[in-house]
């Protein structure tokens, strides 16, 4: 989705900073969102209720909403497709190549 948003503005993004927190995503708000996305992954209530605060303030209210809707949405789903035995579609281990991430092969 980020790839697709990024191609449909025409903004310039780092997509290794997906899997590098020293990078710089080049987006604004983009470390906040990281934050967040971090904390919800991990089921980590403090640090997400500490992330909402600064992700307010660099995309405002509604942008930390939909933040915070979108990834609880992502993670649900992710959890499903795990949890049934749904493994990484044809052409997204190439994508994880990219980010340095390595994901099992099914």
């Amino acid at each position: 989705m980020l790839r697709a948003s990024v191609q449909a503005t025409g903004r310039q993004v780092d997509l290794l900073a997906v899997n590098d927190p020293v990078a710089d995503p080049l987006l604004p708000g983009a470390r906040e969102l990281r934050c967040l996305v971090d904390a919800v992954v991990l089921r980590d209530r403090e640090e997400r209720d500490e992330a909402l605060g600064p992700l307010q303030e660099a995309v405002g209210v509604e942008g930390a909403v939909r933040a915070a809707a979108v990834t609880g949405n992502f993670e649900m789903m992710n959890r499903l497709l795990d949890g049934i035995g749904v493994g990484p579609f044809e052409g997204m281990t190439d994508i994880a190549a990219d980010l340095g991430v390595d994901w099992p092969r099914y």
